[in-house]
């Protein structure tokens, strides 16, 4: 379990920065694993439909999708770019799990670029969810929106902030992913100082090595924020995660154009890349990779689902809603003993 408290956490943050200063000097470079067995062919849940989703090439642009089930019913938030060019977070619900019911746009951009990369947590009877929200081109901020039924959002504005000029995280913070543990909101978030020179971005720092990394924070409240200290506990050029607790551990999934990669961690804040993890089908439907991964365990029948933006286009703007079963066998043989 997850320290329960902020001042446990403090301790173990002590502890975290004597672990991290030990490992300073050595290299957490990927390891590829043999994740062959991990998964089987890609069922596409969604595709574009209509003015919201279709993007404005038409063919249809949906992913990040997170998914939580609560009293029968699978509800799934995910991202979706409209014909206007601007994302907004959207909501279906499923009892099956695989036949979904759109309900429409939950979170709109307002006055924004996007918003997208939903993230939730339910705790006490009310959802906390987490998103980026970019006010233009793609400098993105982390919000907040809370709710009673999943479907109808109280905005809260931004919960996590760049970071100072020169940090790791100065320019721009998204893609969270939340998980409500031992009394404690845990979010981790990517961040960057700069943008690759082909970003869709103006007036801001382009290199052509830039690198995305991972920041961690707490919180009581799910609304004020603590960074860790140490950040960010994951570099790798990491980004787009979703963290998930499996038994005494968590797991990171991230995307690529090779398909979903994996870390773990027995804490949060120092972690064990293993690359690769669930390569891409084979099938036309995620031929050039997966966007925005979310590893969900189903409470209904303990199976391991991997939810993701299919990339069946090499320009990741055509991107459909799918999903893949994850042996848990061979998910066992890559984790550290």
């Amino acid at each position: 379990m997850l320290l329960s408290n902020l001042n446990r956490v403090c301790g173990f943050i002590s502890l975290a920065v004597i672990v991290l200063t030990l490992l300073a000097g050595s290299s957490w470079s990927a390891t590829p694993v043999n994740a062959a067995e991990t998964i089987g062919t890609v069922q596409v849940l969604l595709t574009g439909e209509g003015e919201l989703e279709v993007a404005p090439h038409g063919d249809g642009n949906i992913y990040a999708p997170h998914v939580f089930f609560n009293e029968g019913v699978y509800q799934m938030w995910y991202g979706a770019q409209g014909k206007d060019g601007h994302d907004r977070v959207l909501y279906a619900e499923s009892t099956d799990g695989t036949t979904w019911d759109r309900k429409g746009v939950v979170i709109d951009n307002g006055e924004a670029n996007h918003v997208n990369d939903p993230t939730v947590a339910y705790v006490d009877g009310r959802y906390y969810l987490y998103y980026t929200r970019a006010t233009r081109d793609v400098i993105d901020r982390v919000h907040l929106a809370v709710s009673d039924d999943g479907k109808n959002w109280e905005l809260k504005g931004v919960v996590i902030d760049a970071g100072a000029e020169g940090e790791w995280d100065s320019l721009s913070v998204g893609r969270p992913a939340v998980l409500y543990d031992g009394g404690l909101f845990h979010l981790w978030y990517d961040g960057r100082k700069d943008f690759p020179l082909h970003a869709p971005v103006r007036d801001v720092p382009k290199v052509k090595e830039s690198r995305r990394a991972v920041g961690y924070a707490v919180s009581r409240d799910g609304i004020h924020w603590k960074k860790y200290p140490l950040n960010p506990v994951l570099e790798n050029n990491v980004g787009a995660i979703d963290v998930v607790r499996y038994g005494d551990r968590l797991l990171l999934t991230y995307e690529s154009g090779k398909g979903t990669c994996l870390a773990e961690s027995p804490n949060g804040v120092v972690w064990t890349d293993h690359g690769l993890f669930a390569p891409k089908s084979g099938e036309a439907a995620d031929k050039f990779g997966h966007v925005t991964p979310h590893l969900f365990i189903d409470p209904k029948d303990d199976q391991l689902l991997l939810y993701v933006g299919n990339a069946p286009h090499q320009s990741w703007n055509k991107n459909q809603v799918g999903v893949m079963k994850i042996d848990r066998d061979s998910l066992e043989k890559v984790l550290v003993k």
